[in-house]
């Protein structure tokens, strides 16, 4: 049976200029000189279907048997997909025989190019779909998009990431200017600039949302509502897609193809600030709906379907959320009911994690004990956020002390120190180690007060035991003395030569912690 020609091209002209992607667009022709399946994969909003449209005219003069697009954001059966490809087609339906035997049959012997378009909720089918056609077809090549990747032997993966931070900046002028005539980019609000396009993660789509708000907002004004992300950017375009109209909705478009168990973790993973490790997932996240040996699988697929974003720091592998998915995974989390119950668990994971490196200090980790915590320095510092007990986190301050003296962060330490010890002002064992590790390092004004209180009120201290601390070598060099020679070795026994002024300190902090007692109750 003769099978009617379709239109030989039935790519559409975009209404608006398409910005950057440069090496985008030459990564994509040069691989479909080789691949004969291509997936663009990415967040929703990050502008995978029109870099495929830009692509997918750049090279369509390769391809004399016809290119044409098919949008399956429509399209809900599985069943209809091949339906759906036979109508962007143009192919009537006057043949009784099946969609995709018709497909096969109009293909097989052109060179022409499909571009597959939102393929994220019908993945097995357009798998099914494209390698189908691609085995009957020898000169077919497909472009699909996607959040995730279709799976198929033979299919090269471009993963789509957001726009870098000048494309970012350009795309909002061009936006702007179209809606605000005359707005351009200048030394005065270029800053700004930057940081809206950067709270937007890069996003084309949230950025075009936001420029469309700027017709009757300020750049400024617009980067202090991105708290309210959601309720802001929801003007869009009257005949984008549904789920391409606002930024809850193409978050929401997400969400929806997730299963309950991925939805779960998407909500628990927004516990963490800036980047985190696996292991700390797997002790946080797990539990109440999640099997501690199912997490892996589950950050994979999320993973998979753009949701998390694989990454390296100072050579560790990390997985982070991107800004907008994670304020989407908070307010989910905050709607559930065990947001409190999840951020006392990422307290106590890096509260154990802390206490595990003090411990630990002396023996051959140091280095790798200081990187880890140098990269939890975000999660550490929300857990210290986190008000449930005040006690915990006076407990955390000072396990973090080697953090505070030997990681770069001083400044840091001597203000967790003084707001933890002024919400635990109880005299209790752990008050009187973080009093003793605050007064050593001389930098604790509050600290000191406290203590040259205690010192004055209760006379001449008493003779220090025979012991010296540990760490006193590094406390003496950051209140500017010189230790003495092998001073700070673990098992350094003697009397030593401590500064009276630290000895003062710190027996003044042990008279205010328990009076009268002996020095032997702080333990450090």
């Amino acid at each position: 049976m003769t099978v009617v020609a379709p239109q030989a091209t039935s790519l559409p002209t975009p209404l608006s200029s398409f910005v950057g992607r440069t090496r985008e667009i030459r990564e994509i022709r040069s691989r479909l000189s080789t691949a004969r399946l291509l997936t663009l994969t990415g967040t929703g909003g990050v502008g995978k279907t029109r870099l495929a449209l830009e692509a997918a005219a750049a090279v369509v003069n390769a391809f004399p048997g016809g290119a044409w697009l098919v949008d399956l954001t429509p399209v809900r059966d599985a069943a209809a997909v091949a339906r759906a490809v036979a109508a962007a087609l143009d192919l009537p339906e006057r043949d009784a025989r099946p969609a995709l035997e018709q497909l096969t049959a109009l293909l097989a012997a052109r060179r022409a190019l499909l571009v597959l378009d939102n393929c994220e909720h019908l993945v097995d089918a357009c798998a099914e779909l494209a390698h189908t056609l691609l085995s009957a077809a020898p000169e077919l090549h497909v472009i699909a998009t996607s959040r995730e990747r279709l799976g198929l032997t033979g299919e090269h993966i471009i993963a789509v990431a957001p726009l870098a931070a000048q494309e970012a900046a350009d795309l909002l002028q061009e936006r702007t200017a179209a809606v605000r005539p005359g707005f351009e980019i200048t030394d005065a609000n270029r800053a700004v600039v930057t940081r809206l396009c950067a709270e937007l993660d890069g996003i084309p789509l949230a950025i075009e949302l936001a420029a469309s708000r700027l017709q009757t907002l300020t750049v400024e004004q617009v980067t202090d509502r991105l708290e309210d992300r959601f309720a802001l950017l929801t003007s869009g375009s009257r005949v984008a897609r549904p789920h391409q109209r606002t930024l809850r909705a193409t978050i929401d478009w997400s969400w929806e193809l997730c299963t309950d168990a991925e939805r779960l973790l998407w909500n628990r993973l927004s516990v963490f600030v800036g980047t985190f490790a696996l292991d700390a997932v797997e002790c946080v996240c797990a539990g109440d709906g999640i099997a501690e040996q199912e997490v892996l699988d589950l950050l994979d697929r999320l993973v998979a379907q753009s949701v998390v974003v694989p990454t390296e720091v100072e050579g560790r592998p990390r997985y982070r959320l991107m800004e907008t998915l994670w304020q989407y995974a908070r307010e989910r989390l905050a709607e559930s009911g065990e947001e409190q119950r999840l951020l006392l668990r990422h307290r106590d994971f890096y509260l154990a994690l802390a206490q595990g490196n003090d411990d630990r200090w002396f023996g051959h980790g140091q280095v790798e004990a200081l990187a880890r915590l140098r990269l939890e320095h975000p999660n550490l510092l929300a857990a210290l956020d986190c008000d449930a007990d005040h006690e915990v986190r006076l407990a955390l301050a000072a396990a973090l002390r080697y953090h505070w003296y030997a990681g770069g962060f001083l400044g840091e330490g001597r203000q967790q120190f003084e707001r933890a010890l002024a919400t635990a002002p109880q005299p209790t064992l752990t008050r009187a180690r973080a009093l003793f590790i605050a007064a050593s390092g001389g930098r604790c004004s509050r600290c000191s007060r406290w203590c040259g209180s205690c010192a004055s009120s209760s006379g001449t201290p008493p003779a220090r035991p025979a012991r010296r601390r540990p760490h006193r070598g590094r406390t003496a060099h950051d209140r500017g003395s010189r230790p003495r020679s092998g001073a700070g070795r673990r098992g350094d026994q003697g009397e030593g030569q401590r500064p009276a002024a630290a000895d003062q300190r710190t027996t003044a902090v042990e008279r205010e912690v328990v009076p009268g007692r002996g020095p032997d109750l702080v333990r450090i």
